[in-house]
């Protein structure tokens, strides 16, 4: 590793991995009670047809959010963060003003694109989805733009280390979608798909605000000349590659509903897409940890304070996989009484559920290897592996639903989330002799215990430099 660059600036003071747990728990908690809270009020107010369409809509959403991201979420934390530990504020100011124009750049691109395009898109729907789709199209693309550039500011604060303004960052837009399932079906009327996605856009374009803001008043003080100056091109060059990884994992992690979309009823899709909806809160303590250890992990390794580093991992793993094991029998034990008494036209959605959160909670036994991969410069062999994973789940669920219905696809996806871990944890091993999983890092505190630093070998300390 370089030596720390020498300055005058005096960086933003490192959190512990306690008070970024702690931002990133809040603000995934409100997320998660806004979300939970909106799968439970919007079938209430929408019929089943239309909530198929709203899941559709989601997905269309996150699809072009992870587009318009460029990656940026997973390079932030390599190059600001980095910068920062360096004491360059300058090079982090401007590596920042530059990820954000390419950001919003892409956008409204995208934008446009859609809108011109959306006359030609609904000629392919069904006639009497038409006039549905043409009024949700743009608002669809605008709040895609706008949720891009949400994440990538969250992890800008995240990146400066402040990380209470982007707990509150992230927490913003997610309350608007349930705040107005809640007032719709408070005042007995009927919700409507563009209603719905209205309120959404209404939150985005706030976090926004509000986002660059927060990052301005933090960084309005930063020299703007820097030790070593902020390349467009390099940024964009470094950060090519975990768009294409991004753009296959948001692929892969939905493959199932694309088949769905596609081959199956809007009935499937609203069972299936609330079963994700549950499912997915066993693997959010994961990415709460994650989100918190991702910029500390790149400190860590910047600092070459290396007990630091094991420390983080091993929290990271036990936190989200023990949270997610509990979640899961929490909801095996009570899920199918409390589906039955809220809307028995989804007691599907228990089964299907129970398929797909086995899958996450062995996904969270793998611990941060995927994110060290990608945060670590091991971008290309990530995606390699991303790739790999991807094709066989596209065999396995293709095979999985016409044998075996929505219950096959869901045995098939969750399958093909347990591989692509499993081969991260893999490459994580080989390439940086760090096994960030459940059993790794269980044998590393039983081998560490009783010593004052962590087991890491000569050879181990000079990849993880490199």
């Amino acid at each position: 590793m370089a030596p720390l660059t020498a300055g005058a600036e005096t960086p933003p003071a490192v959190p512990t991995f306690r008070s970024a747990g702690a931002a990133a728990l809040f603000s995934r908690g409100v997320v998660i009670i806004a979300g939970f809270g909106n799968s439970l009020l919007l079938p209430l107010v929408l019929n089943q047809r239309g909530i198929g369409q709203y899941f559709l809509a989601q997905l269309i959403i996150a699809g072009l959010a992870t587009f318009c991201q460029l990656g940026f979420t997973f390079s932030i934390p390599s190059q600001v963060t980095d910068a920062v530990a360096r004491k360059d504020l300058g090079r982090a100011r401007g590596l920042a003003a530059t990820i954000l124009c390419f950001s919003t750049g892409l956008g409204v691109i995208v934008v446009v694109v859609v809108v011109a395009a959306s006359p030609w898109i609904v000629e392919f729907l069904d006639p009497a989805d038409r006039a549905t789709w043409i009024a949700a199209l743009p608002i669809i693309a605008a709040i895609g733009s706008l949720a891009s550039l949400t994440a990538v500011i969250v992890e800008l604060l995240r990146a400066v280390h402040a990380v209470r303004a982007a707990a509150n960052l992230a927490a913003l837009a997610s309350i608007f979608a349930a705040a107005y399932a809640g007032l719709v079906l408070a005042i007995g009327e009927r919700a409507t798909l563009s209603g719905a996605l209205f309120a959404i856009l209404l939150g985005s374009v706030g976090s926004v605000t509000l986002g660059l803001a927060l990052f301005w008043l933090r960084s309005a003080n930063w020299p703007r000349s820097a030790h070593k100056p902020a390349q467009a091109t390099a940024v964009l060059r470094e950060t090519l590659p975990n768009l294409f990884t991004t753009l296959v994992l948001f692929g892969l992690a939905n493959l199932d509903m694309l088949i769905l979309g596609s081959l199956g009823s809007m009935n499937e899709v609203a069972q299936y897409g609330l079963a994700l909806r549950f499912s997915a809160l066993m693997v959010m303590p994961l990415a709460i940890a994650n989100a918190a250890a991702a910029p500390l992990a790149v400190h860590a390794r910047s600092t070459e304070d290396i007990a630091t580093l094991y420390s983080i991992l091993a929290r990271v793993v036990f936190g989200g996989a023990g949270v997610a094991a509990v979640l899961y029998i929490g909801f095996a034990a009570v899920g199918y009484g409390f589906i039955a008494l809220w809307n028995a036209n989804y007691q599907d959605a228990y089964w299907l559920t129970l398929l797909l959160g086995l899958g996450n909670v062995l996904h969270a036994c793998g611990g941060a290897a995927g994110v060290l991969l990608m945060i670590w410069g091991d971008q290309s062999r990530a995606f390699m592996i991303v790739v790999g994973a991807s094709a066989v789940t596209i065999i396995l669920c293709l095979l999985g639903y016409r044998f075996g219905g929505v219950f096959g696809l869901a045995v098939a996806a969750a399958f093909g989330n347990v591989s692509q871990v499993t081969c991260f944890v893999l490459r994580a091993r080989a390439r940086f002799d760090v096994d960030p999983s459940l059993p790794g890092q269980w044998r590393a505190s039983f081998a560490s215990r009783g010593r004052c630093n962590p087991p890491v070998a000569a050879s181990s300390e000079g990849r993880l430099r490199r």
